[in-house]
């Protein structure tokens, strides 16, 4: 079967990603990398192969910030 795996370089998708691979499915990755560490990514290279052929890097829009003053009531306009 083919999988997409989202978030699978940081802690628990490593896991779930060689589990899957270990179970004979085609695994891909798409991660933003924000919680994950080179050391996870060669080691998921050593098991995988080449990262070009399961790895999709992305980014996420950027978290907006909060522009109230701490204490502030919070207030939402739609």
């Amino acid at each position: 079967m083919n999988v997409l795996l989202n978030g699978g370089t940081g802690f628990i998708g490593s896991y779930t990603a060689v589990g899957l691979m270990a179970a004979g499915h085609r695994t891909m990755i798409a991660d933003n990398l924000a919680n994950s560490s080179s050391a996870v990514i060669e080691r998921l290279e050593r098991l995988m192969g080449p990262r070009r052929r399961w790895l999709t890097p992305y980014r996420t829009p950027a978290r907006r910030q909060s522009i109230s003053a701490p204490g502030a009531a919070a207030t939402c306009s739609i």
